[in-house]
């Protein structure tokens, strides 16, 4: 009786390993999507390069960027970049055709932004003198400055996988963002749709 559980254990384990093997490896990942703060609305794009060492859990390495990044409660624009490091755990399901998954984890972010700021001078008078004046659309002179910062980053979030052909997979990203930086912390929801290619 023993044998024979033993022989049907082993046989199981055989069929189901070739499984295990096209689960597990290398995966690639790119994305699209608009990262949202409470008034702004930016684009959000960037890549991930992973493993999975089981066929349920796995970590990804990914970059960021924000091309043209909209600051909250100013007409300042800059941009931005992020290195993140996330450990990702793909949920059972009945179909190997779905696959969601949940995702967890941190690193740093870099927010860099330009300032346009009034002078509130005068460009000078009769006896070479700077005088302050009134700032008006006249006589304002506006200083160019860049402001940037880098600052610890948490993620966490998730989405689902839908496999269209072996490997290659697409599907609804959504995931909430907080930068914690020097002068104030922000915060960023990300949604959008990103392409994946499990080796």
């Amino acid at each position: 009786m023993r044998f024979r559980v033993l022989i049907c254990f082993f046989a199981a384990w055989c069929i189901a390993a070739p499984v295990r093997a096209q689960d597990s490896g290398v995966r690639l990942s790119g994305f699209f999507a608009g990262a949202f703060t409470q008034r702004r609305t930016n684009i959000e794009t960037g890549g991930a390069a992973g493993y999975r060492f089981t066929p349920r859990i796995g970590f990804d390495f990914e970059v960021l960027t924000l091309p043209d990044l909209r600051f909250e409660n100013t007409d300042s624009s800059g941009r931005g970049v992020a290195f993140l490091s996330k450990l990702v755990t793909e949920l059972p399901t009945p179909g190997r055709w779905l696959v969601p998954y949940i995702e967890g984890g941190g690193g740093v972010a870099n927010l860099s932004q330009s300032i346009s700021i009034p002078s509130g001078l005068l460009r000078g008078s009769s006896d070479g003198r700077r005088r302050e004046a009134a700032i008006s659309r006249a006589n304002v002179e506006r200083v160019q400055a860049r402001r940037s910062e880098t600052a610890l980053t948490l993620t966490v979030g998730g989405g689902v996988d839908f496999q269209l052909w072996r490997g290659f997979a697409i599907g609804p990203t959504l995931s909430y963002r907080r930068l914690f930086g020097n002068l104030e912390d922000r915060d960023f929801t990300r949604l959008g749709a990103r392409a994946s290619y499990r080796f």
